[in-house]
């Protein structure tokens, strides 16, 4: 599930927990995506201040990570965090929350006219 998207675009940013500390997986375009990158880098260390945040970059570009690559790359990170930190860091993210802005309920493109005159 992505914690922001841009609508317009569709470029995504996921968050991931591990051993690297706190990954951002950035989909999209790196131009357009960086200030969903640097909205979520604000978002996390004001949440957890101290953890490490490392951003890979997923898309078809030579300088980026190309999707099948994606779990190597992740584990190829530098440790940061023992198993019960990561613990700890996941469950104050979970309290953060997503801020996606989905309507809840009944979709509105999808609503049909009323049949009533």
């Amino acid at each position: 599930m992505p914690v922001a998207v841009d609508p317009k675009s569709r470029d995504a940013v996921y968050r991931a927990v591990g051993k690297a500390g706190v990954v951002l997986i950035a989909e999209g375009n790196s131009a357009r995506v960086k200030q969903l990158i640097e909205d979520e880098k604000r978002k996390v260390s004001r949440a957890i201040p101290g953890v490490t945040i490392q951003v890979v970059w997923v898309n078809q570009d030579t300088s980026s990570t190309p999707l099948h690559a994606l779990t190597k790359t992740i584990y190829k990170l530098k440790k940061a965090l023992n198993r019960s930190e990561i613990s700890v860091v996941n469950k104050r993210l979970a309290g953060l929350g997503l801020n996606i802005p989905i309507p809840k309920g009944i979709d509105p493109n999808r609503m049909r006219p009323g049949r009533r005159m």
